[in-house]
């Protein structure tokens, strides 16, 4: 008998045109938004790729310039248009990109990636967040929201199960079938499992049919060696999410009538979706405000007002404090602008490191209480954990702007050295040339190496995929022992 209604069951789902409809819709959805999706990827990435051109294409310029000013000439360029020179070329001709590349599957979730910046034109004045602020797209399209596949997922999935699943005992109960399906069981329990793993049975493999499928026609690289782990935790995730709704539906159609059922459930999706990540942001705001970066900026503006004697006497002091440079304390009125600034810049970071570092601690304790928080929403896990696979969350931000940060340092380490060499001894390496000759070491200038987006992705998402399936599993467990079933 169990094995005929699971059949009859699963013709008749299979049979609906509502079915049908809402399938139809749902890939649809999911198609448009993984194009959307991998449209900002491939966006992204060419912007990349031509950042790399042009600058190996200005560096190969530089080098063919330097080729071309080795020759006598009557008059010497200036400092700043000279490739030649360290201090000239470190902050007027330095071409040096950070880059944070799209990962192969950034086509999942656009994420934080429209709102953080993906590649920082470095210089040896970078200054690390706040300061460091970045506006790409106008604001109020961006407060639109992004449509894509994660959108889906997260919030238009539940919505289709619901429609779905709310109405499975509507039918039967009207027409007092119910009574009678439930008389040939061993119990209503049974038929409810029954009728709604039938529904698991038929969304579960068209959930993750249908997002792969989207993803393929969107042109998302999802089955290859490189993204094949990623894929199948996304897969699990993607599962467990869809048999929680299903649980979930089934608990409260179980126990109320079908117009009840839609407005329990739809006031628990708003629940999930909206009002607990609402709460917890107004929580973390009111125990953690955020600093305000007026205070900083205006801080880095008070740090940056400095006098032409101000910032001589910066240097002088600078310079004698390491004997290697200690001659150019001496001219320090025939010292660069450009070489100075190196003393100035040292002493900008020492007065905001303060309140920079008060605020980074700060940020990184409200963080750590929302990330705690995020665990009372099924929806916002698994949307964390979508950006996590594509690499548009925020914690791959923070370590692009972490990198971002030791890659100047190491520019700093680069060029700082020979800029104040030059002003300790200015003579030319190349008498009567147009340029100095002290610096054509273009090629040995540090590069930035991007990451792997998908290192440790697999780690990163593994307790949101274990925490999907046991809430899902919680969920079947209260519907299995539940007392309160409605004929």
């Amino acid at each position: 008998m169990t094995r005929a209604l699971f059949r009859f069951e699963l013709a008749m789902l299979l049979k609906a045109r509502f079915t049908w409809i809402i399938g139809a819709l749902l890939f649809a959805a999911l198609s448009w938004g993984a194009i959307n999706g991998q449209a900002n990827a491939d966006a992204q990435q060419a912007t990349v790729d031509r950042l790399k051109v042009h600058a190996a294409a200005k560096v190969a310029r530089q080098q063919a310039d330097v080729a071309r000013y080795r020759r006598p000439f009557d008059a010497v360029l200036p400092y700043w248009q000279d490739p030649s020179d360290a201090a000239g070329y470190m902050r007027y001709g330095l071409a040096a990109y950070a880059v944070k590349p799209p990962s192969p599957l950034a086509g999942i979730a656009i994420g934080q990636s429209r709102l953080l910046p993906f590649y920082i034109k470095t210089d040896l004045d970078y200054v690390a967040p706040p300061a460091a602020a970045f506006d790409f797209i106008n604001p109020r399209i961006l407060s639109l929201g992004d449509f894509d596949l994660s959108f889906v997922l997260v919030y238009v999935l539940p919505l289709a199960l619901v429609a779905i699943g709310a109405a499975r005992l509507a039918a039967e109960r009207d027409s007092g079938a119910l009574r009678l399906m439930a008389a040939q069981l061993p119990s209503f329990r049974q038929l409810v499992m029954l009728k709604f793993g039938v529904l698991a049975v038929v969304c579960v493999p068209f959930t993750l049919g249908a997002t792969v499928l989207a993803l393929l026609v969107a042109g998302t690289p999802c089955w290859t060696l490189q993204t094949m782990d990623s894929m199948l935790l996304l897969g699990a995730a993607t599962a467990g999410f869809t048999l929680f709704w299903v649980a979930l539906t089934a608990l409260v159609a179980s126990r109320i009538g079908v117009v009840g059922s839609y407005l329990r459930l739809v006031s628990v999706w708003i629940g999930f979706t909206f009002f607990v990540p609402a709460a917890g942001a107004l929580v973390i705001d009111m125990a953690y405000p955020a600093p305000s970066p007026l205070l900083y900026l205006d801080d880095l503006r008070r740090a940056n007002d400095f006098k032409p004697t101000d910032r001589d006497a910066l240097f002088v002091a600078f310079a004698r404090a390491d004997p290697a440079y200690a001659a150019a304390a001496d001219r320090v009125g025939q010292v660069s602008y450009a070489t100075k600034q190196i003393a100035v810049q040292q002493a900008v970071e020492r007065q905001v490191a303060q309140r920079a570092g008060a605020a980074a601690r700060q940020n990184d304790v409200a963080a750590g209480k929302a990330a705690t928080l995020r665990w009372l929403s099924p929806a916002m896990v698994f949307d964390t954990l979508l950006q996590q696979a594509a690499g548009s969350g925020v914690e791959r931000h923070k370590r692009f702007i972490k990198r971002t940060s030791d890659y100047t340092d190491e520019l700093r380490a680069f060029f700082w050295p020979r800029a104040l060499a030059e002003a300790a001894n200015p003579t030319n390496a190349c008498r009567g040339c147009a340029g100095r000759m002290n610096f054509t070491d273009h090629d040995k200038i540090p590069r930035f190496e991007a990451d792997r987006p998908l290192d440790g992705v697999a780690g990163s998402i593994g307790r949101a995929v274990g925490y999907l399936w046991l809430l899902a599993g919680a969920v079947v467990l209260m519907l299995w022992s539940g007392r309160q079933f409605r004929v």
